[in-house]
């Protein structure tokens, strides 16, 4: 029964992601301002990252210092590229 239960999140977590890509892809081609096309996709990102994290990588019943150490990049990554993107735009 473990393996049917762990086969059913992967799939959850596969679908949630190709749900999110393409969420990603619609809010790319709006024509919509700069900035919050960077909020939502950096925010979906952020999120896919979880769901790989916790689902694929099945790091949900680790420690909170695991967890905070693999969440902590992806929101510093999605930080660091909005910064860029953003300063670019202005200047």
């Amino acid at each position: 029964m473990k393996q049917k239960s762990n086969e059913v999140v992967l799939f959850a977590c596969w679908l949630v992601l190709i749900l999110a890509t393409m969420v990603t892809v619609y809010w790319g081609a709006q024509q919509t301002t700069l900035v919050l096309q960077v909020v939502v996709i950096l925010i979906i990102a952020i999120l896919k990252a979880g769901v790989i994290i916790d689902g694929f990588m099945e790091l949900r019943h680790a420690s909170v210092r695991w967890r905070m150490i693999m969440y902590g990049w992806p929101v510093a990554m999605s930080a660091i590229i909005a910064v860029t993107l953003l300063a670019a735009q202005t200047g």
